[in-house]
């Protein structure tokens, strides 16, 4: 993959967010400072992206694809109030590398979901 002006500024918008943003977050970051850039490059970049596996692909939002840069293995938390997306150390049973049932494991994804600390705190003030 050559490293392109359009796709610098899409791979700094992924690593300065820890928002898991969707293609149109990014499309809308890159555009402020690069005016001529398209919504299609924006997409076939992540896509290229995350054929390469630079980034991955994050499908625990119903609404769209989000994309996390994040190179070390974490989980996903998704709060069912506020809707936010957060990255939560979460050792895996299983690791990339590892041989399961005699299938090569290349990454392993795993999302939970439930209230985020926040939601929780203002849950039990409600309740109070």
């Amino acid at each position: 993959m050559v490293p392109t002006m359009q796709r610098i500024a899409i791979i700094d918008v992924l690593r300065g967010s820890d928002a898991h943003p969707t293609a149109d977050m990014v499309f809308r970051e890159v555009s402020a400072k690069h005016p001529s850039i398209s919504r299609a490059t924006v997409y076939n970049t992540l896509h290229a992206l995350v054929d390469a596996g630079l980034v991955h692909e994050l499908s625990i939002d119903k609404e769209a694809a989000r994309y996390d840069f994040c190179r070390m293995p974490h989980a996903h938390f998704r709060c069912r109030a506020c809707r936010s997306l957060y990255d939560v150390a979460l050792a895996p049973s299983v690791g990339a590398g590892e041989i399961v049932d005699g299938h090569l494991v290349e990454a392993v994804s795993t999302y939970l979901f439930g209230l985020c600390a926040s939601c929780r705190s203002d849950l039990e003030t409600d309740r109070a």
